[in-house]
C-alpha cells in the first residue's frame, strides 16, 4: 500500500472514531414539549412541572442546567419519548419564553 493510500485510511479511521454514533443522535426528533411551571425544587435527577413528576436523563443538558431552576419558574421540557410513559426522560430544559 502506497504512503499516500495509508494516511487517507488512517484519517477516515480517526475521523469515524472522533464522530462516534453521537453525532446521529443530534438530528434526532424528540417526541414532546412539556411546558409548565416547576411546582417542586429539583433534586437529584428529578424536576416536578406542573404537579407532574420527570426524571432527567443522566449525562444530558437537562441534567447540567437542573440545579439553576427554582419552584414558580416556567420552563419547557424536551422528553424522548411519549409523555406519560414511565420510560420517558427529560433531554433539555429551558426556560419557557413568553410570546
Amino acid at each position: 500500500m502506497k504512503l499516500g493510500n495509508l494516511s487517507l485510511v488512517a484519517g477516515a479511521f480517526a475521523l469515524a472514531i472522533c464522530l462516534k454514533p453521537n453525532v446521529g443522535w443530534s438530528t434526532r426528533a424528540y417526541a414532546a414539549v412539556v411546558t409548565g411551571e416547576v411546582t417542586a425544587a429539583p433534586q437529584g435527577s428529578e424536576i416536578e412541572i406542573a404537579h407532574h413528576l420527570y426524571h432527567v436523563k443522566a449525562n444530558s443538558a437537562a441534567a447540567k442546567a437542573l440545579s439553576s431552576f427554582y419552584v414558580g419558574q416556567t420552563v419547557d421540557a424536551i422528553l424522548d419519548g411519549v409523555p406519560g410513559s414511565t420510560t420517558t426522560e427529560i433531554v433539555n430544559l429551558t426556560v419557557h419564553v413568553a410570546q
